[in-house]
């Protein structure tokens, strides 16, 4: 009976236990978060929130906030709040600008010899526009070479034979805005600002 009685109480503990892990852990205490706009919002125990300003209107789209330890929190146009792995970035604070290009100029006998100066300029001149382009996130500088090569571009080329000097290939290329959304999204990482504890 003892034994039968043991048995049923670890049942009970081990289904608690698990049945307690599928809910959202609650949080300990409110929190106050300071947006990058400079807006207070207060944090809820029960993954809500509302703004510090009672006065102040809701949100019309989700938006993320990172903060300390790596951390990004979201906060939700239905007033709930969570912690998320991806940033949110509003497309107009993301883009400097909406296209870049860049241009090449090479003349040599060769024309494969030509065609390669000409191209290699070209894509160091949008290496360097695509940098100023994505100013307003942080980007990885290492990553950045790969995700250029990879994008989508517009490329057009002219030859131009000359009897005394060779061929002379000039190279334009473009990288649209959608294009430069997609290499923010290859070559970002994250950002860091703080939440603290509400006294």
């Amino acid at each position: 009976m003892i034994r039968k009685s043991l048995m049923l109480a670890v049942a009970v503990v081990f289904f608690a236990y698990f049945a307690g892990s599928a809910k959202p852990a609650a949080h300990a205490a409110e929190m106050e978060l300071t947006t990058p706009d400079g807006v207070a919002i207060i944090l809820k125990p029960d993954s809500t929130w509302s703004f510090k300003n009672n006065n102040q209107e809701g949100v019309e789209n989700d938006f993320t906030v990172p903060v300390n330890n790596g951390k990004i929190i979201k906060i939700s146009h239905d007033q709930t709040w969570s912690f998320v792995k991806k940033e949110i970035i509003p497309e107009n604070k993301i883009l400097a600008c909406d296209s870049v290009s860049g241009k090449g100029h090479s003349i040599n006998p060769d024309i494969n010899t030509a065609t390669d100066a000409a191209q290699k300029q070209a894509m160091q001149e949008i290496s360097t526009k695509v940098k100023i382009a994505l100013k307003n996130i942080k980007i990885d500088a290492k990553k950045l070479p790969d995700c250029i090569k990879d994008a989508h571009k517009e490329v057009s080329k002219n030859e131009d034979f000359k009897k005394n000097t060779g061929w002379e290939v000039s190279v334009l290329v473009k990288i649209d805005k959608n294009g430069l959304m997609a290499l923010s999204d290859c070559a970002k990482k994250s950002t860091d600002t703080s939440a603290t504890k509400k006294k």
